[in-house]
């Protein structure tokens, strides 16, 4: 015997049913519109109109900024949105020349790039060859210094470009020869010894000291010789450079030598 079912389950099952599939009508039209979404947002990142048209660069002369960017794969036509400032200054500052670094992606497609450089102060003797050495002791390039430039003939070691140098003393004479003007650096020296640095400034002698108040050693040595320029052959000390000392070329006394140690002179 047959038992007659309610048609209020039946219209109730229905309705679940009916119910179920508009959910699932829903979440399709949701997956699929999130799925447009994403394809149009992909598709205008990675349009023209969205890559980047210029890049410029401020501050660089000697770094190699272009060659970086291209061994980077940073280039022109590629999506804005691609870009990494921070991974492209990681990059810049890897070149020797490059103190530091700034990168900011502009929109829609720009790249604007401001370096910072090291200036050269003088060149410096290592047992690999002639080095340039930058204010912060860092080795910048290889070569050869031109007649009569400054020179630092301390012999480092096989420093090799891109280290930077920790000894305060050398980093001091590289920052002497690099703040003297043009007619005081022409054919200017210095050497480290362990009682200081020793330098040929203008002909003369000059005892330096310690690096430390280079600038202010640098600005008496530079009072003393043009100013009023001791005799030739004096010894200017400037190791205290507040209390600056020249030694005037005395005459030998039979069997003394000309030489003047620094522990003779003081400041």
């Amino acid at each position: 015997m047959r038992t007659a079912v309610d048609p209020r389950f039946t219209a109730r099952r229905i309705e679940v049913r009916e119910s179920w599939a508009r959910r699932r009508l829903r979440w399709i039209v949701i997956a699929l519109g999130i799925v447009l979404v994403g394809a149009v947002g992909y598709a205008l990142f990675q349009s023209p109109w969205l890559a980047i048209r210029t890049i410029s660069v401020e501050g660089a002369t000697r770094a190699a900024v272009h060659e970086t960017l291209d061994a980077a794969a940073v280039h022109a036509g590629m999506p804005t949105v691609a870009v990494r400032p921070r991974l492209i200054e990681e990059s810049l500052r890897r070149d020797p020349w490059v103190a530091d670094a700034r990168v900011e992606v502009a929109w829609p497609g720009s790249i604007d790039i401001t370096v910072i450089e090291r200036s050269p102060a003088a060149w410096l003797r290592t047992t690999t060859g002639w080095a340039l050495v930058a204010y912060d002791g860092t080795l910048v390039a290889r070569g050869e210094p031109a007649v009569d430039e400054p020179v630092l003939l301390t012999d480092v070691g096989p420093l090799v470009v891109g280290e930077t140098i920790s000894n305060p003393d050398i980093v001091g004479a590289a920052t002497l020869l690099g703040l003297l003007p043009p007619v005081l650096a022409v054919g200017a020296t210095a050497e480290v010894f362990p009682a200081g640095i020793e330098a040929t400034i203008g002909g003369f002698r000059v005892l330096v000291g310690n690096g430390r108040d280079i600038p202010e050693k640098v600005a008496t040595v530079i009072a003393i010789l043009t100013s009023d320029p001791p005799q030739e052959g004096a010894v200017i000390n400037v190791i205290s450079p507040t209390r600056p000392g020249i030694n005037n070329p005395q005459p030998l006394v039979e069997g003394e030598s000309e030489e003047v140690s620094p522990s003779e002179i003081s400041g």
